[in-house]
């Protein structure tokens, strides 16, 4: 295929569905165009390009192949703790059920997940109700049959797996009382207005790692919607590469988080009282002002966030340092450097449970890619000895 063909697809994606073109795999995305292109019998891609803009079917099947469908069970232990903990005040300050909204949700490990939650946290089941939206017919099926492979949840906890499945064969099967609180739908999120149709509001929306893949225009008509569909006080998650400017509406939760945004309403203007009319005081002078730096753009690799990382926590912004190691697991979530200074950075993580499972995470990686044992017979609960690794 003709690498001149990828930008014109490319631009069709970006105005159907709001990816930023440069946010796409050339390389995949050509791949995945050939596919196309030898399954309808077209052997000049140009054909496929004039197809394109004329079938819709034909950019929904696109599309259903160039979405990106990363996600598992209660992905980042710290995300889901942070909800299991905020859930009871949540409850306690609104009326009537939760309703909660997972969008993007995939194939549906998302959404069982919060349901999983909502019960660890107390919430009967006729306190929360959950909506989970997805562009991919594909993925909301495999939601919507809610079996997955028994490998799926090989990675959690006894508890964590009887919370949310039973296992029958070698397939999980997700108990019929959460499937019961979750409505899956197909939505594109990208579009103004998405989530804005005279529906009630959430009091808890998880939209993670999407912004990052979005252009500025649809990154701000989801952000408006994100707004427009949230309670003021509700709770918005985002992926920890996901903080962009769109998100004025927005307040980081304190302690500084890296994910978690409350809703706050817009600031308004006080009107200004007339008072008398002063001359101004005359500038002192001075000498040419230096143009401020341009701000640095975050890296695009893990290993170079990972740097980055390590700068931050030299210079003592150990906030920034954590927000660029969870960005480089979101990358390559096995990746033990990255693994090691977070554990590192959470050395003073007042939650035990949370530092706990960040190292057993560690320990299991680092088995799993053959680390001589002497290390991790070294790793103690309170000695965080991966300071002298690094």
């Amino acid at each position: 295929m003709k690498r001149g063909a990828s930008p014109t697809i490319a631009d069709r994606l970006a105005a159907a569905i709001g990816v930023d073109p440069d946010s796409l795999d050339s390389g995949r995305l050509q791949w995945i165009v050939e596919g196309r292109c030898r399954l309808l019998g077209f052997k000049d891609p140009a054909h496929y390009v004039a197809h394109l803009q004329t079938s819709d079917e034909e950019l929904n099947a696109l599309v259903e192949e160039v979405v990106i469908q990363e996600t598992r069970f209660f992905r980042d232990p710290a995300v889901f703790e942070s909800i299991r903990a905020a859930l009871p005040a949540l409850a306690e300050s609104f009326p009537g059920p939760l309703r909660i909204l997972s969008a993007p949700c995939g194939t549906g490990q998302e959404a069982y997940s919060l349901a999983a939650t909502c019960q660890q946290a107390g919430i009967p089941l006729s306190r929360f109700l959950i909506d989970a939206f997805d562009i991919s017919e594909t993925a909301l099926a495999t939601a919507r049959r809610a079996a997955y492979p028994e490998q799926s949840l090989r990675h959690l906890s006894l508890e964590q797996q009887r919370s949310c499945a039973t296992l029958h064969h070698n397939h999980w099967k997700i108990h019929e009382a959460l499937r019961q609180r979750i409505h899956f739908e197909r939505r594109n999120l990208a579009e103004p207005g998405a989530l804005t149709s005279g529906e009630p509001k959430y009091h808890l929306i998880l939209c993670r790692n999407l912004f990052i893949y979005l252009r500025p225009q649809a990154r701000a008509a989801l952000a408006q919607s994100l707004a427009a569909a949230l309670f003021l006080g509700g709770r918005l998650v985002v992926g920890t590469a996901d903080r962009v400017e769109e998100l004025k509406d927005f307040a980081p939760v304190r302690p500084a988080s890296s994910f978690a945004f409350t809703h706050r309403a817009p600031a308004v203007a006080a009107p200004e009282s007339p008072r008398a009319t002063v001359a101004p005081r005359p500038l002192p002078a001075r000498g040419k002002r230096k143009p401020l730096p341009e701000p640095a753009q975050t890296p695009a690799t893990a290993p170079e966030l990972l740097k980055n990382a390590i700068e931050y926590q030299q210079i003592g912004n150990l906030s920034k340092a954590e927000r660029r190691c969870r960005q480089a697991l979101y990358l390559a979530p096995e990746y033990i450097p990255a693994l090691e200074l977070l554990l590192t950075l959470w050395h003073q993580q007042p939650n035990s449970r949370l530092r706990h499972a960040l190292k057993a995470r560690l320990v299991r990686t680092r088995l799993a890619a053959q680390i001589p044992s002497t290390f991790l017979e070294r790793m103690t609960d309170d000695a965080m000895e991966t300071k002298e690794v690094l």
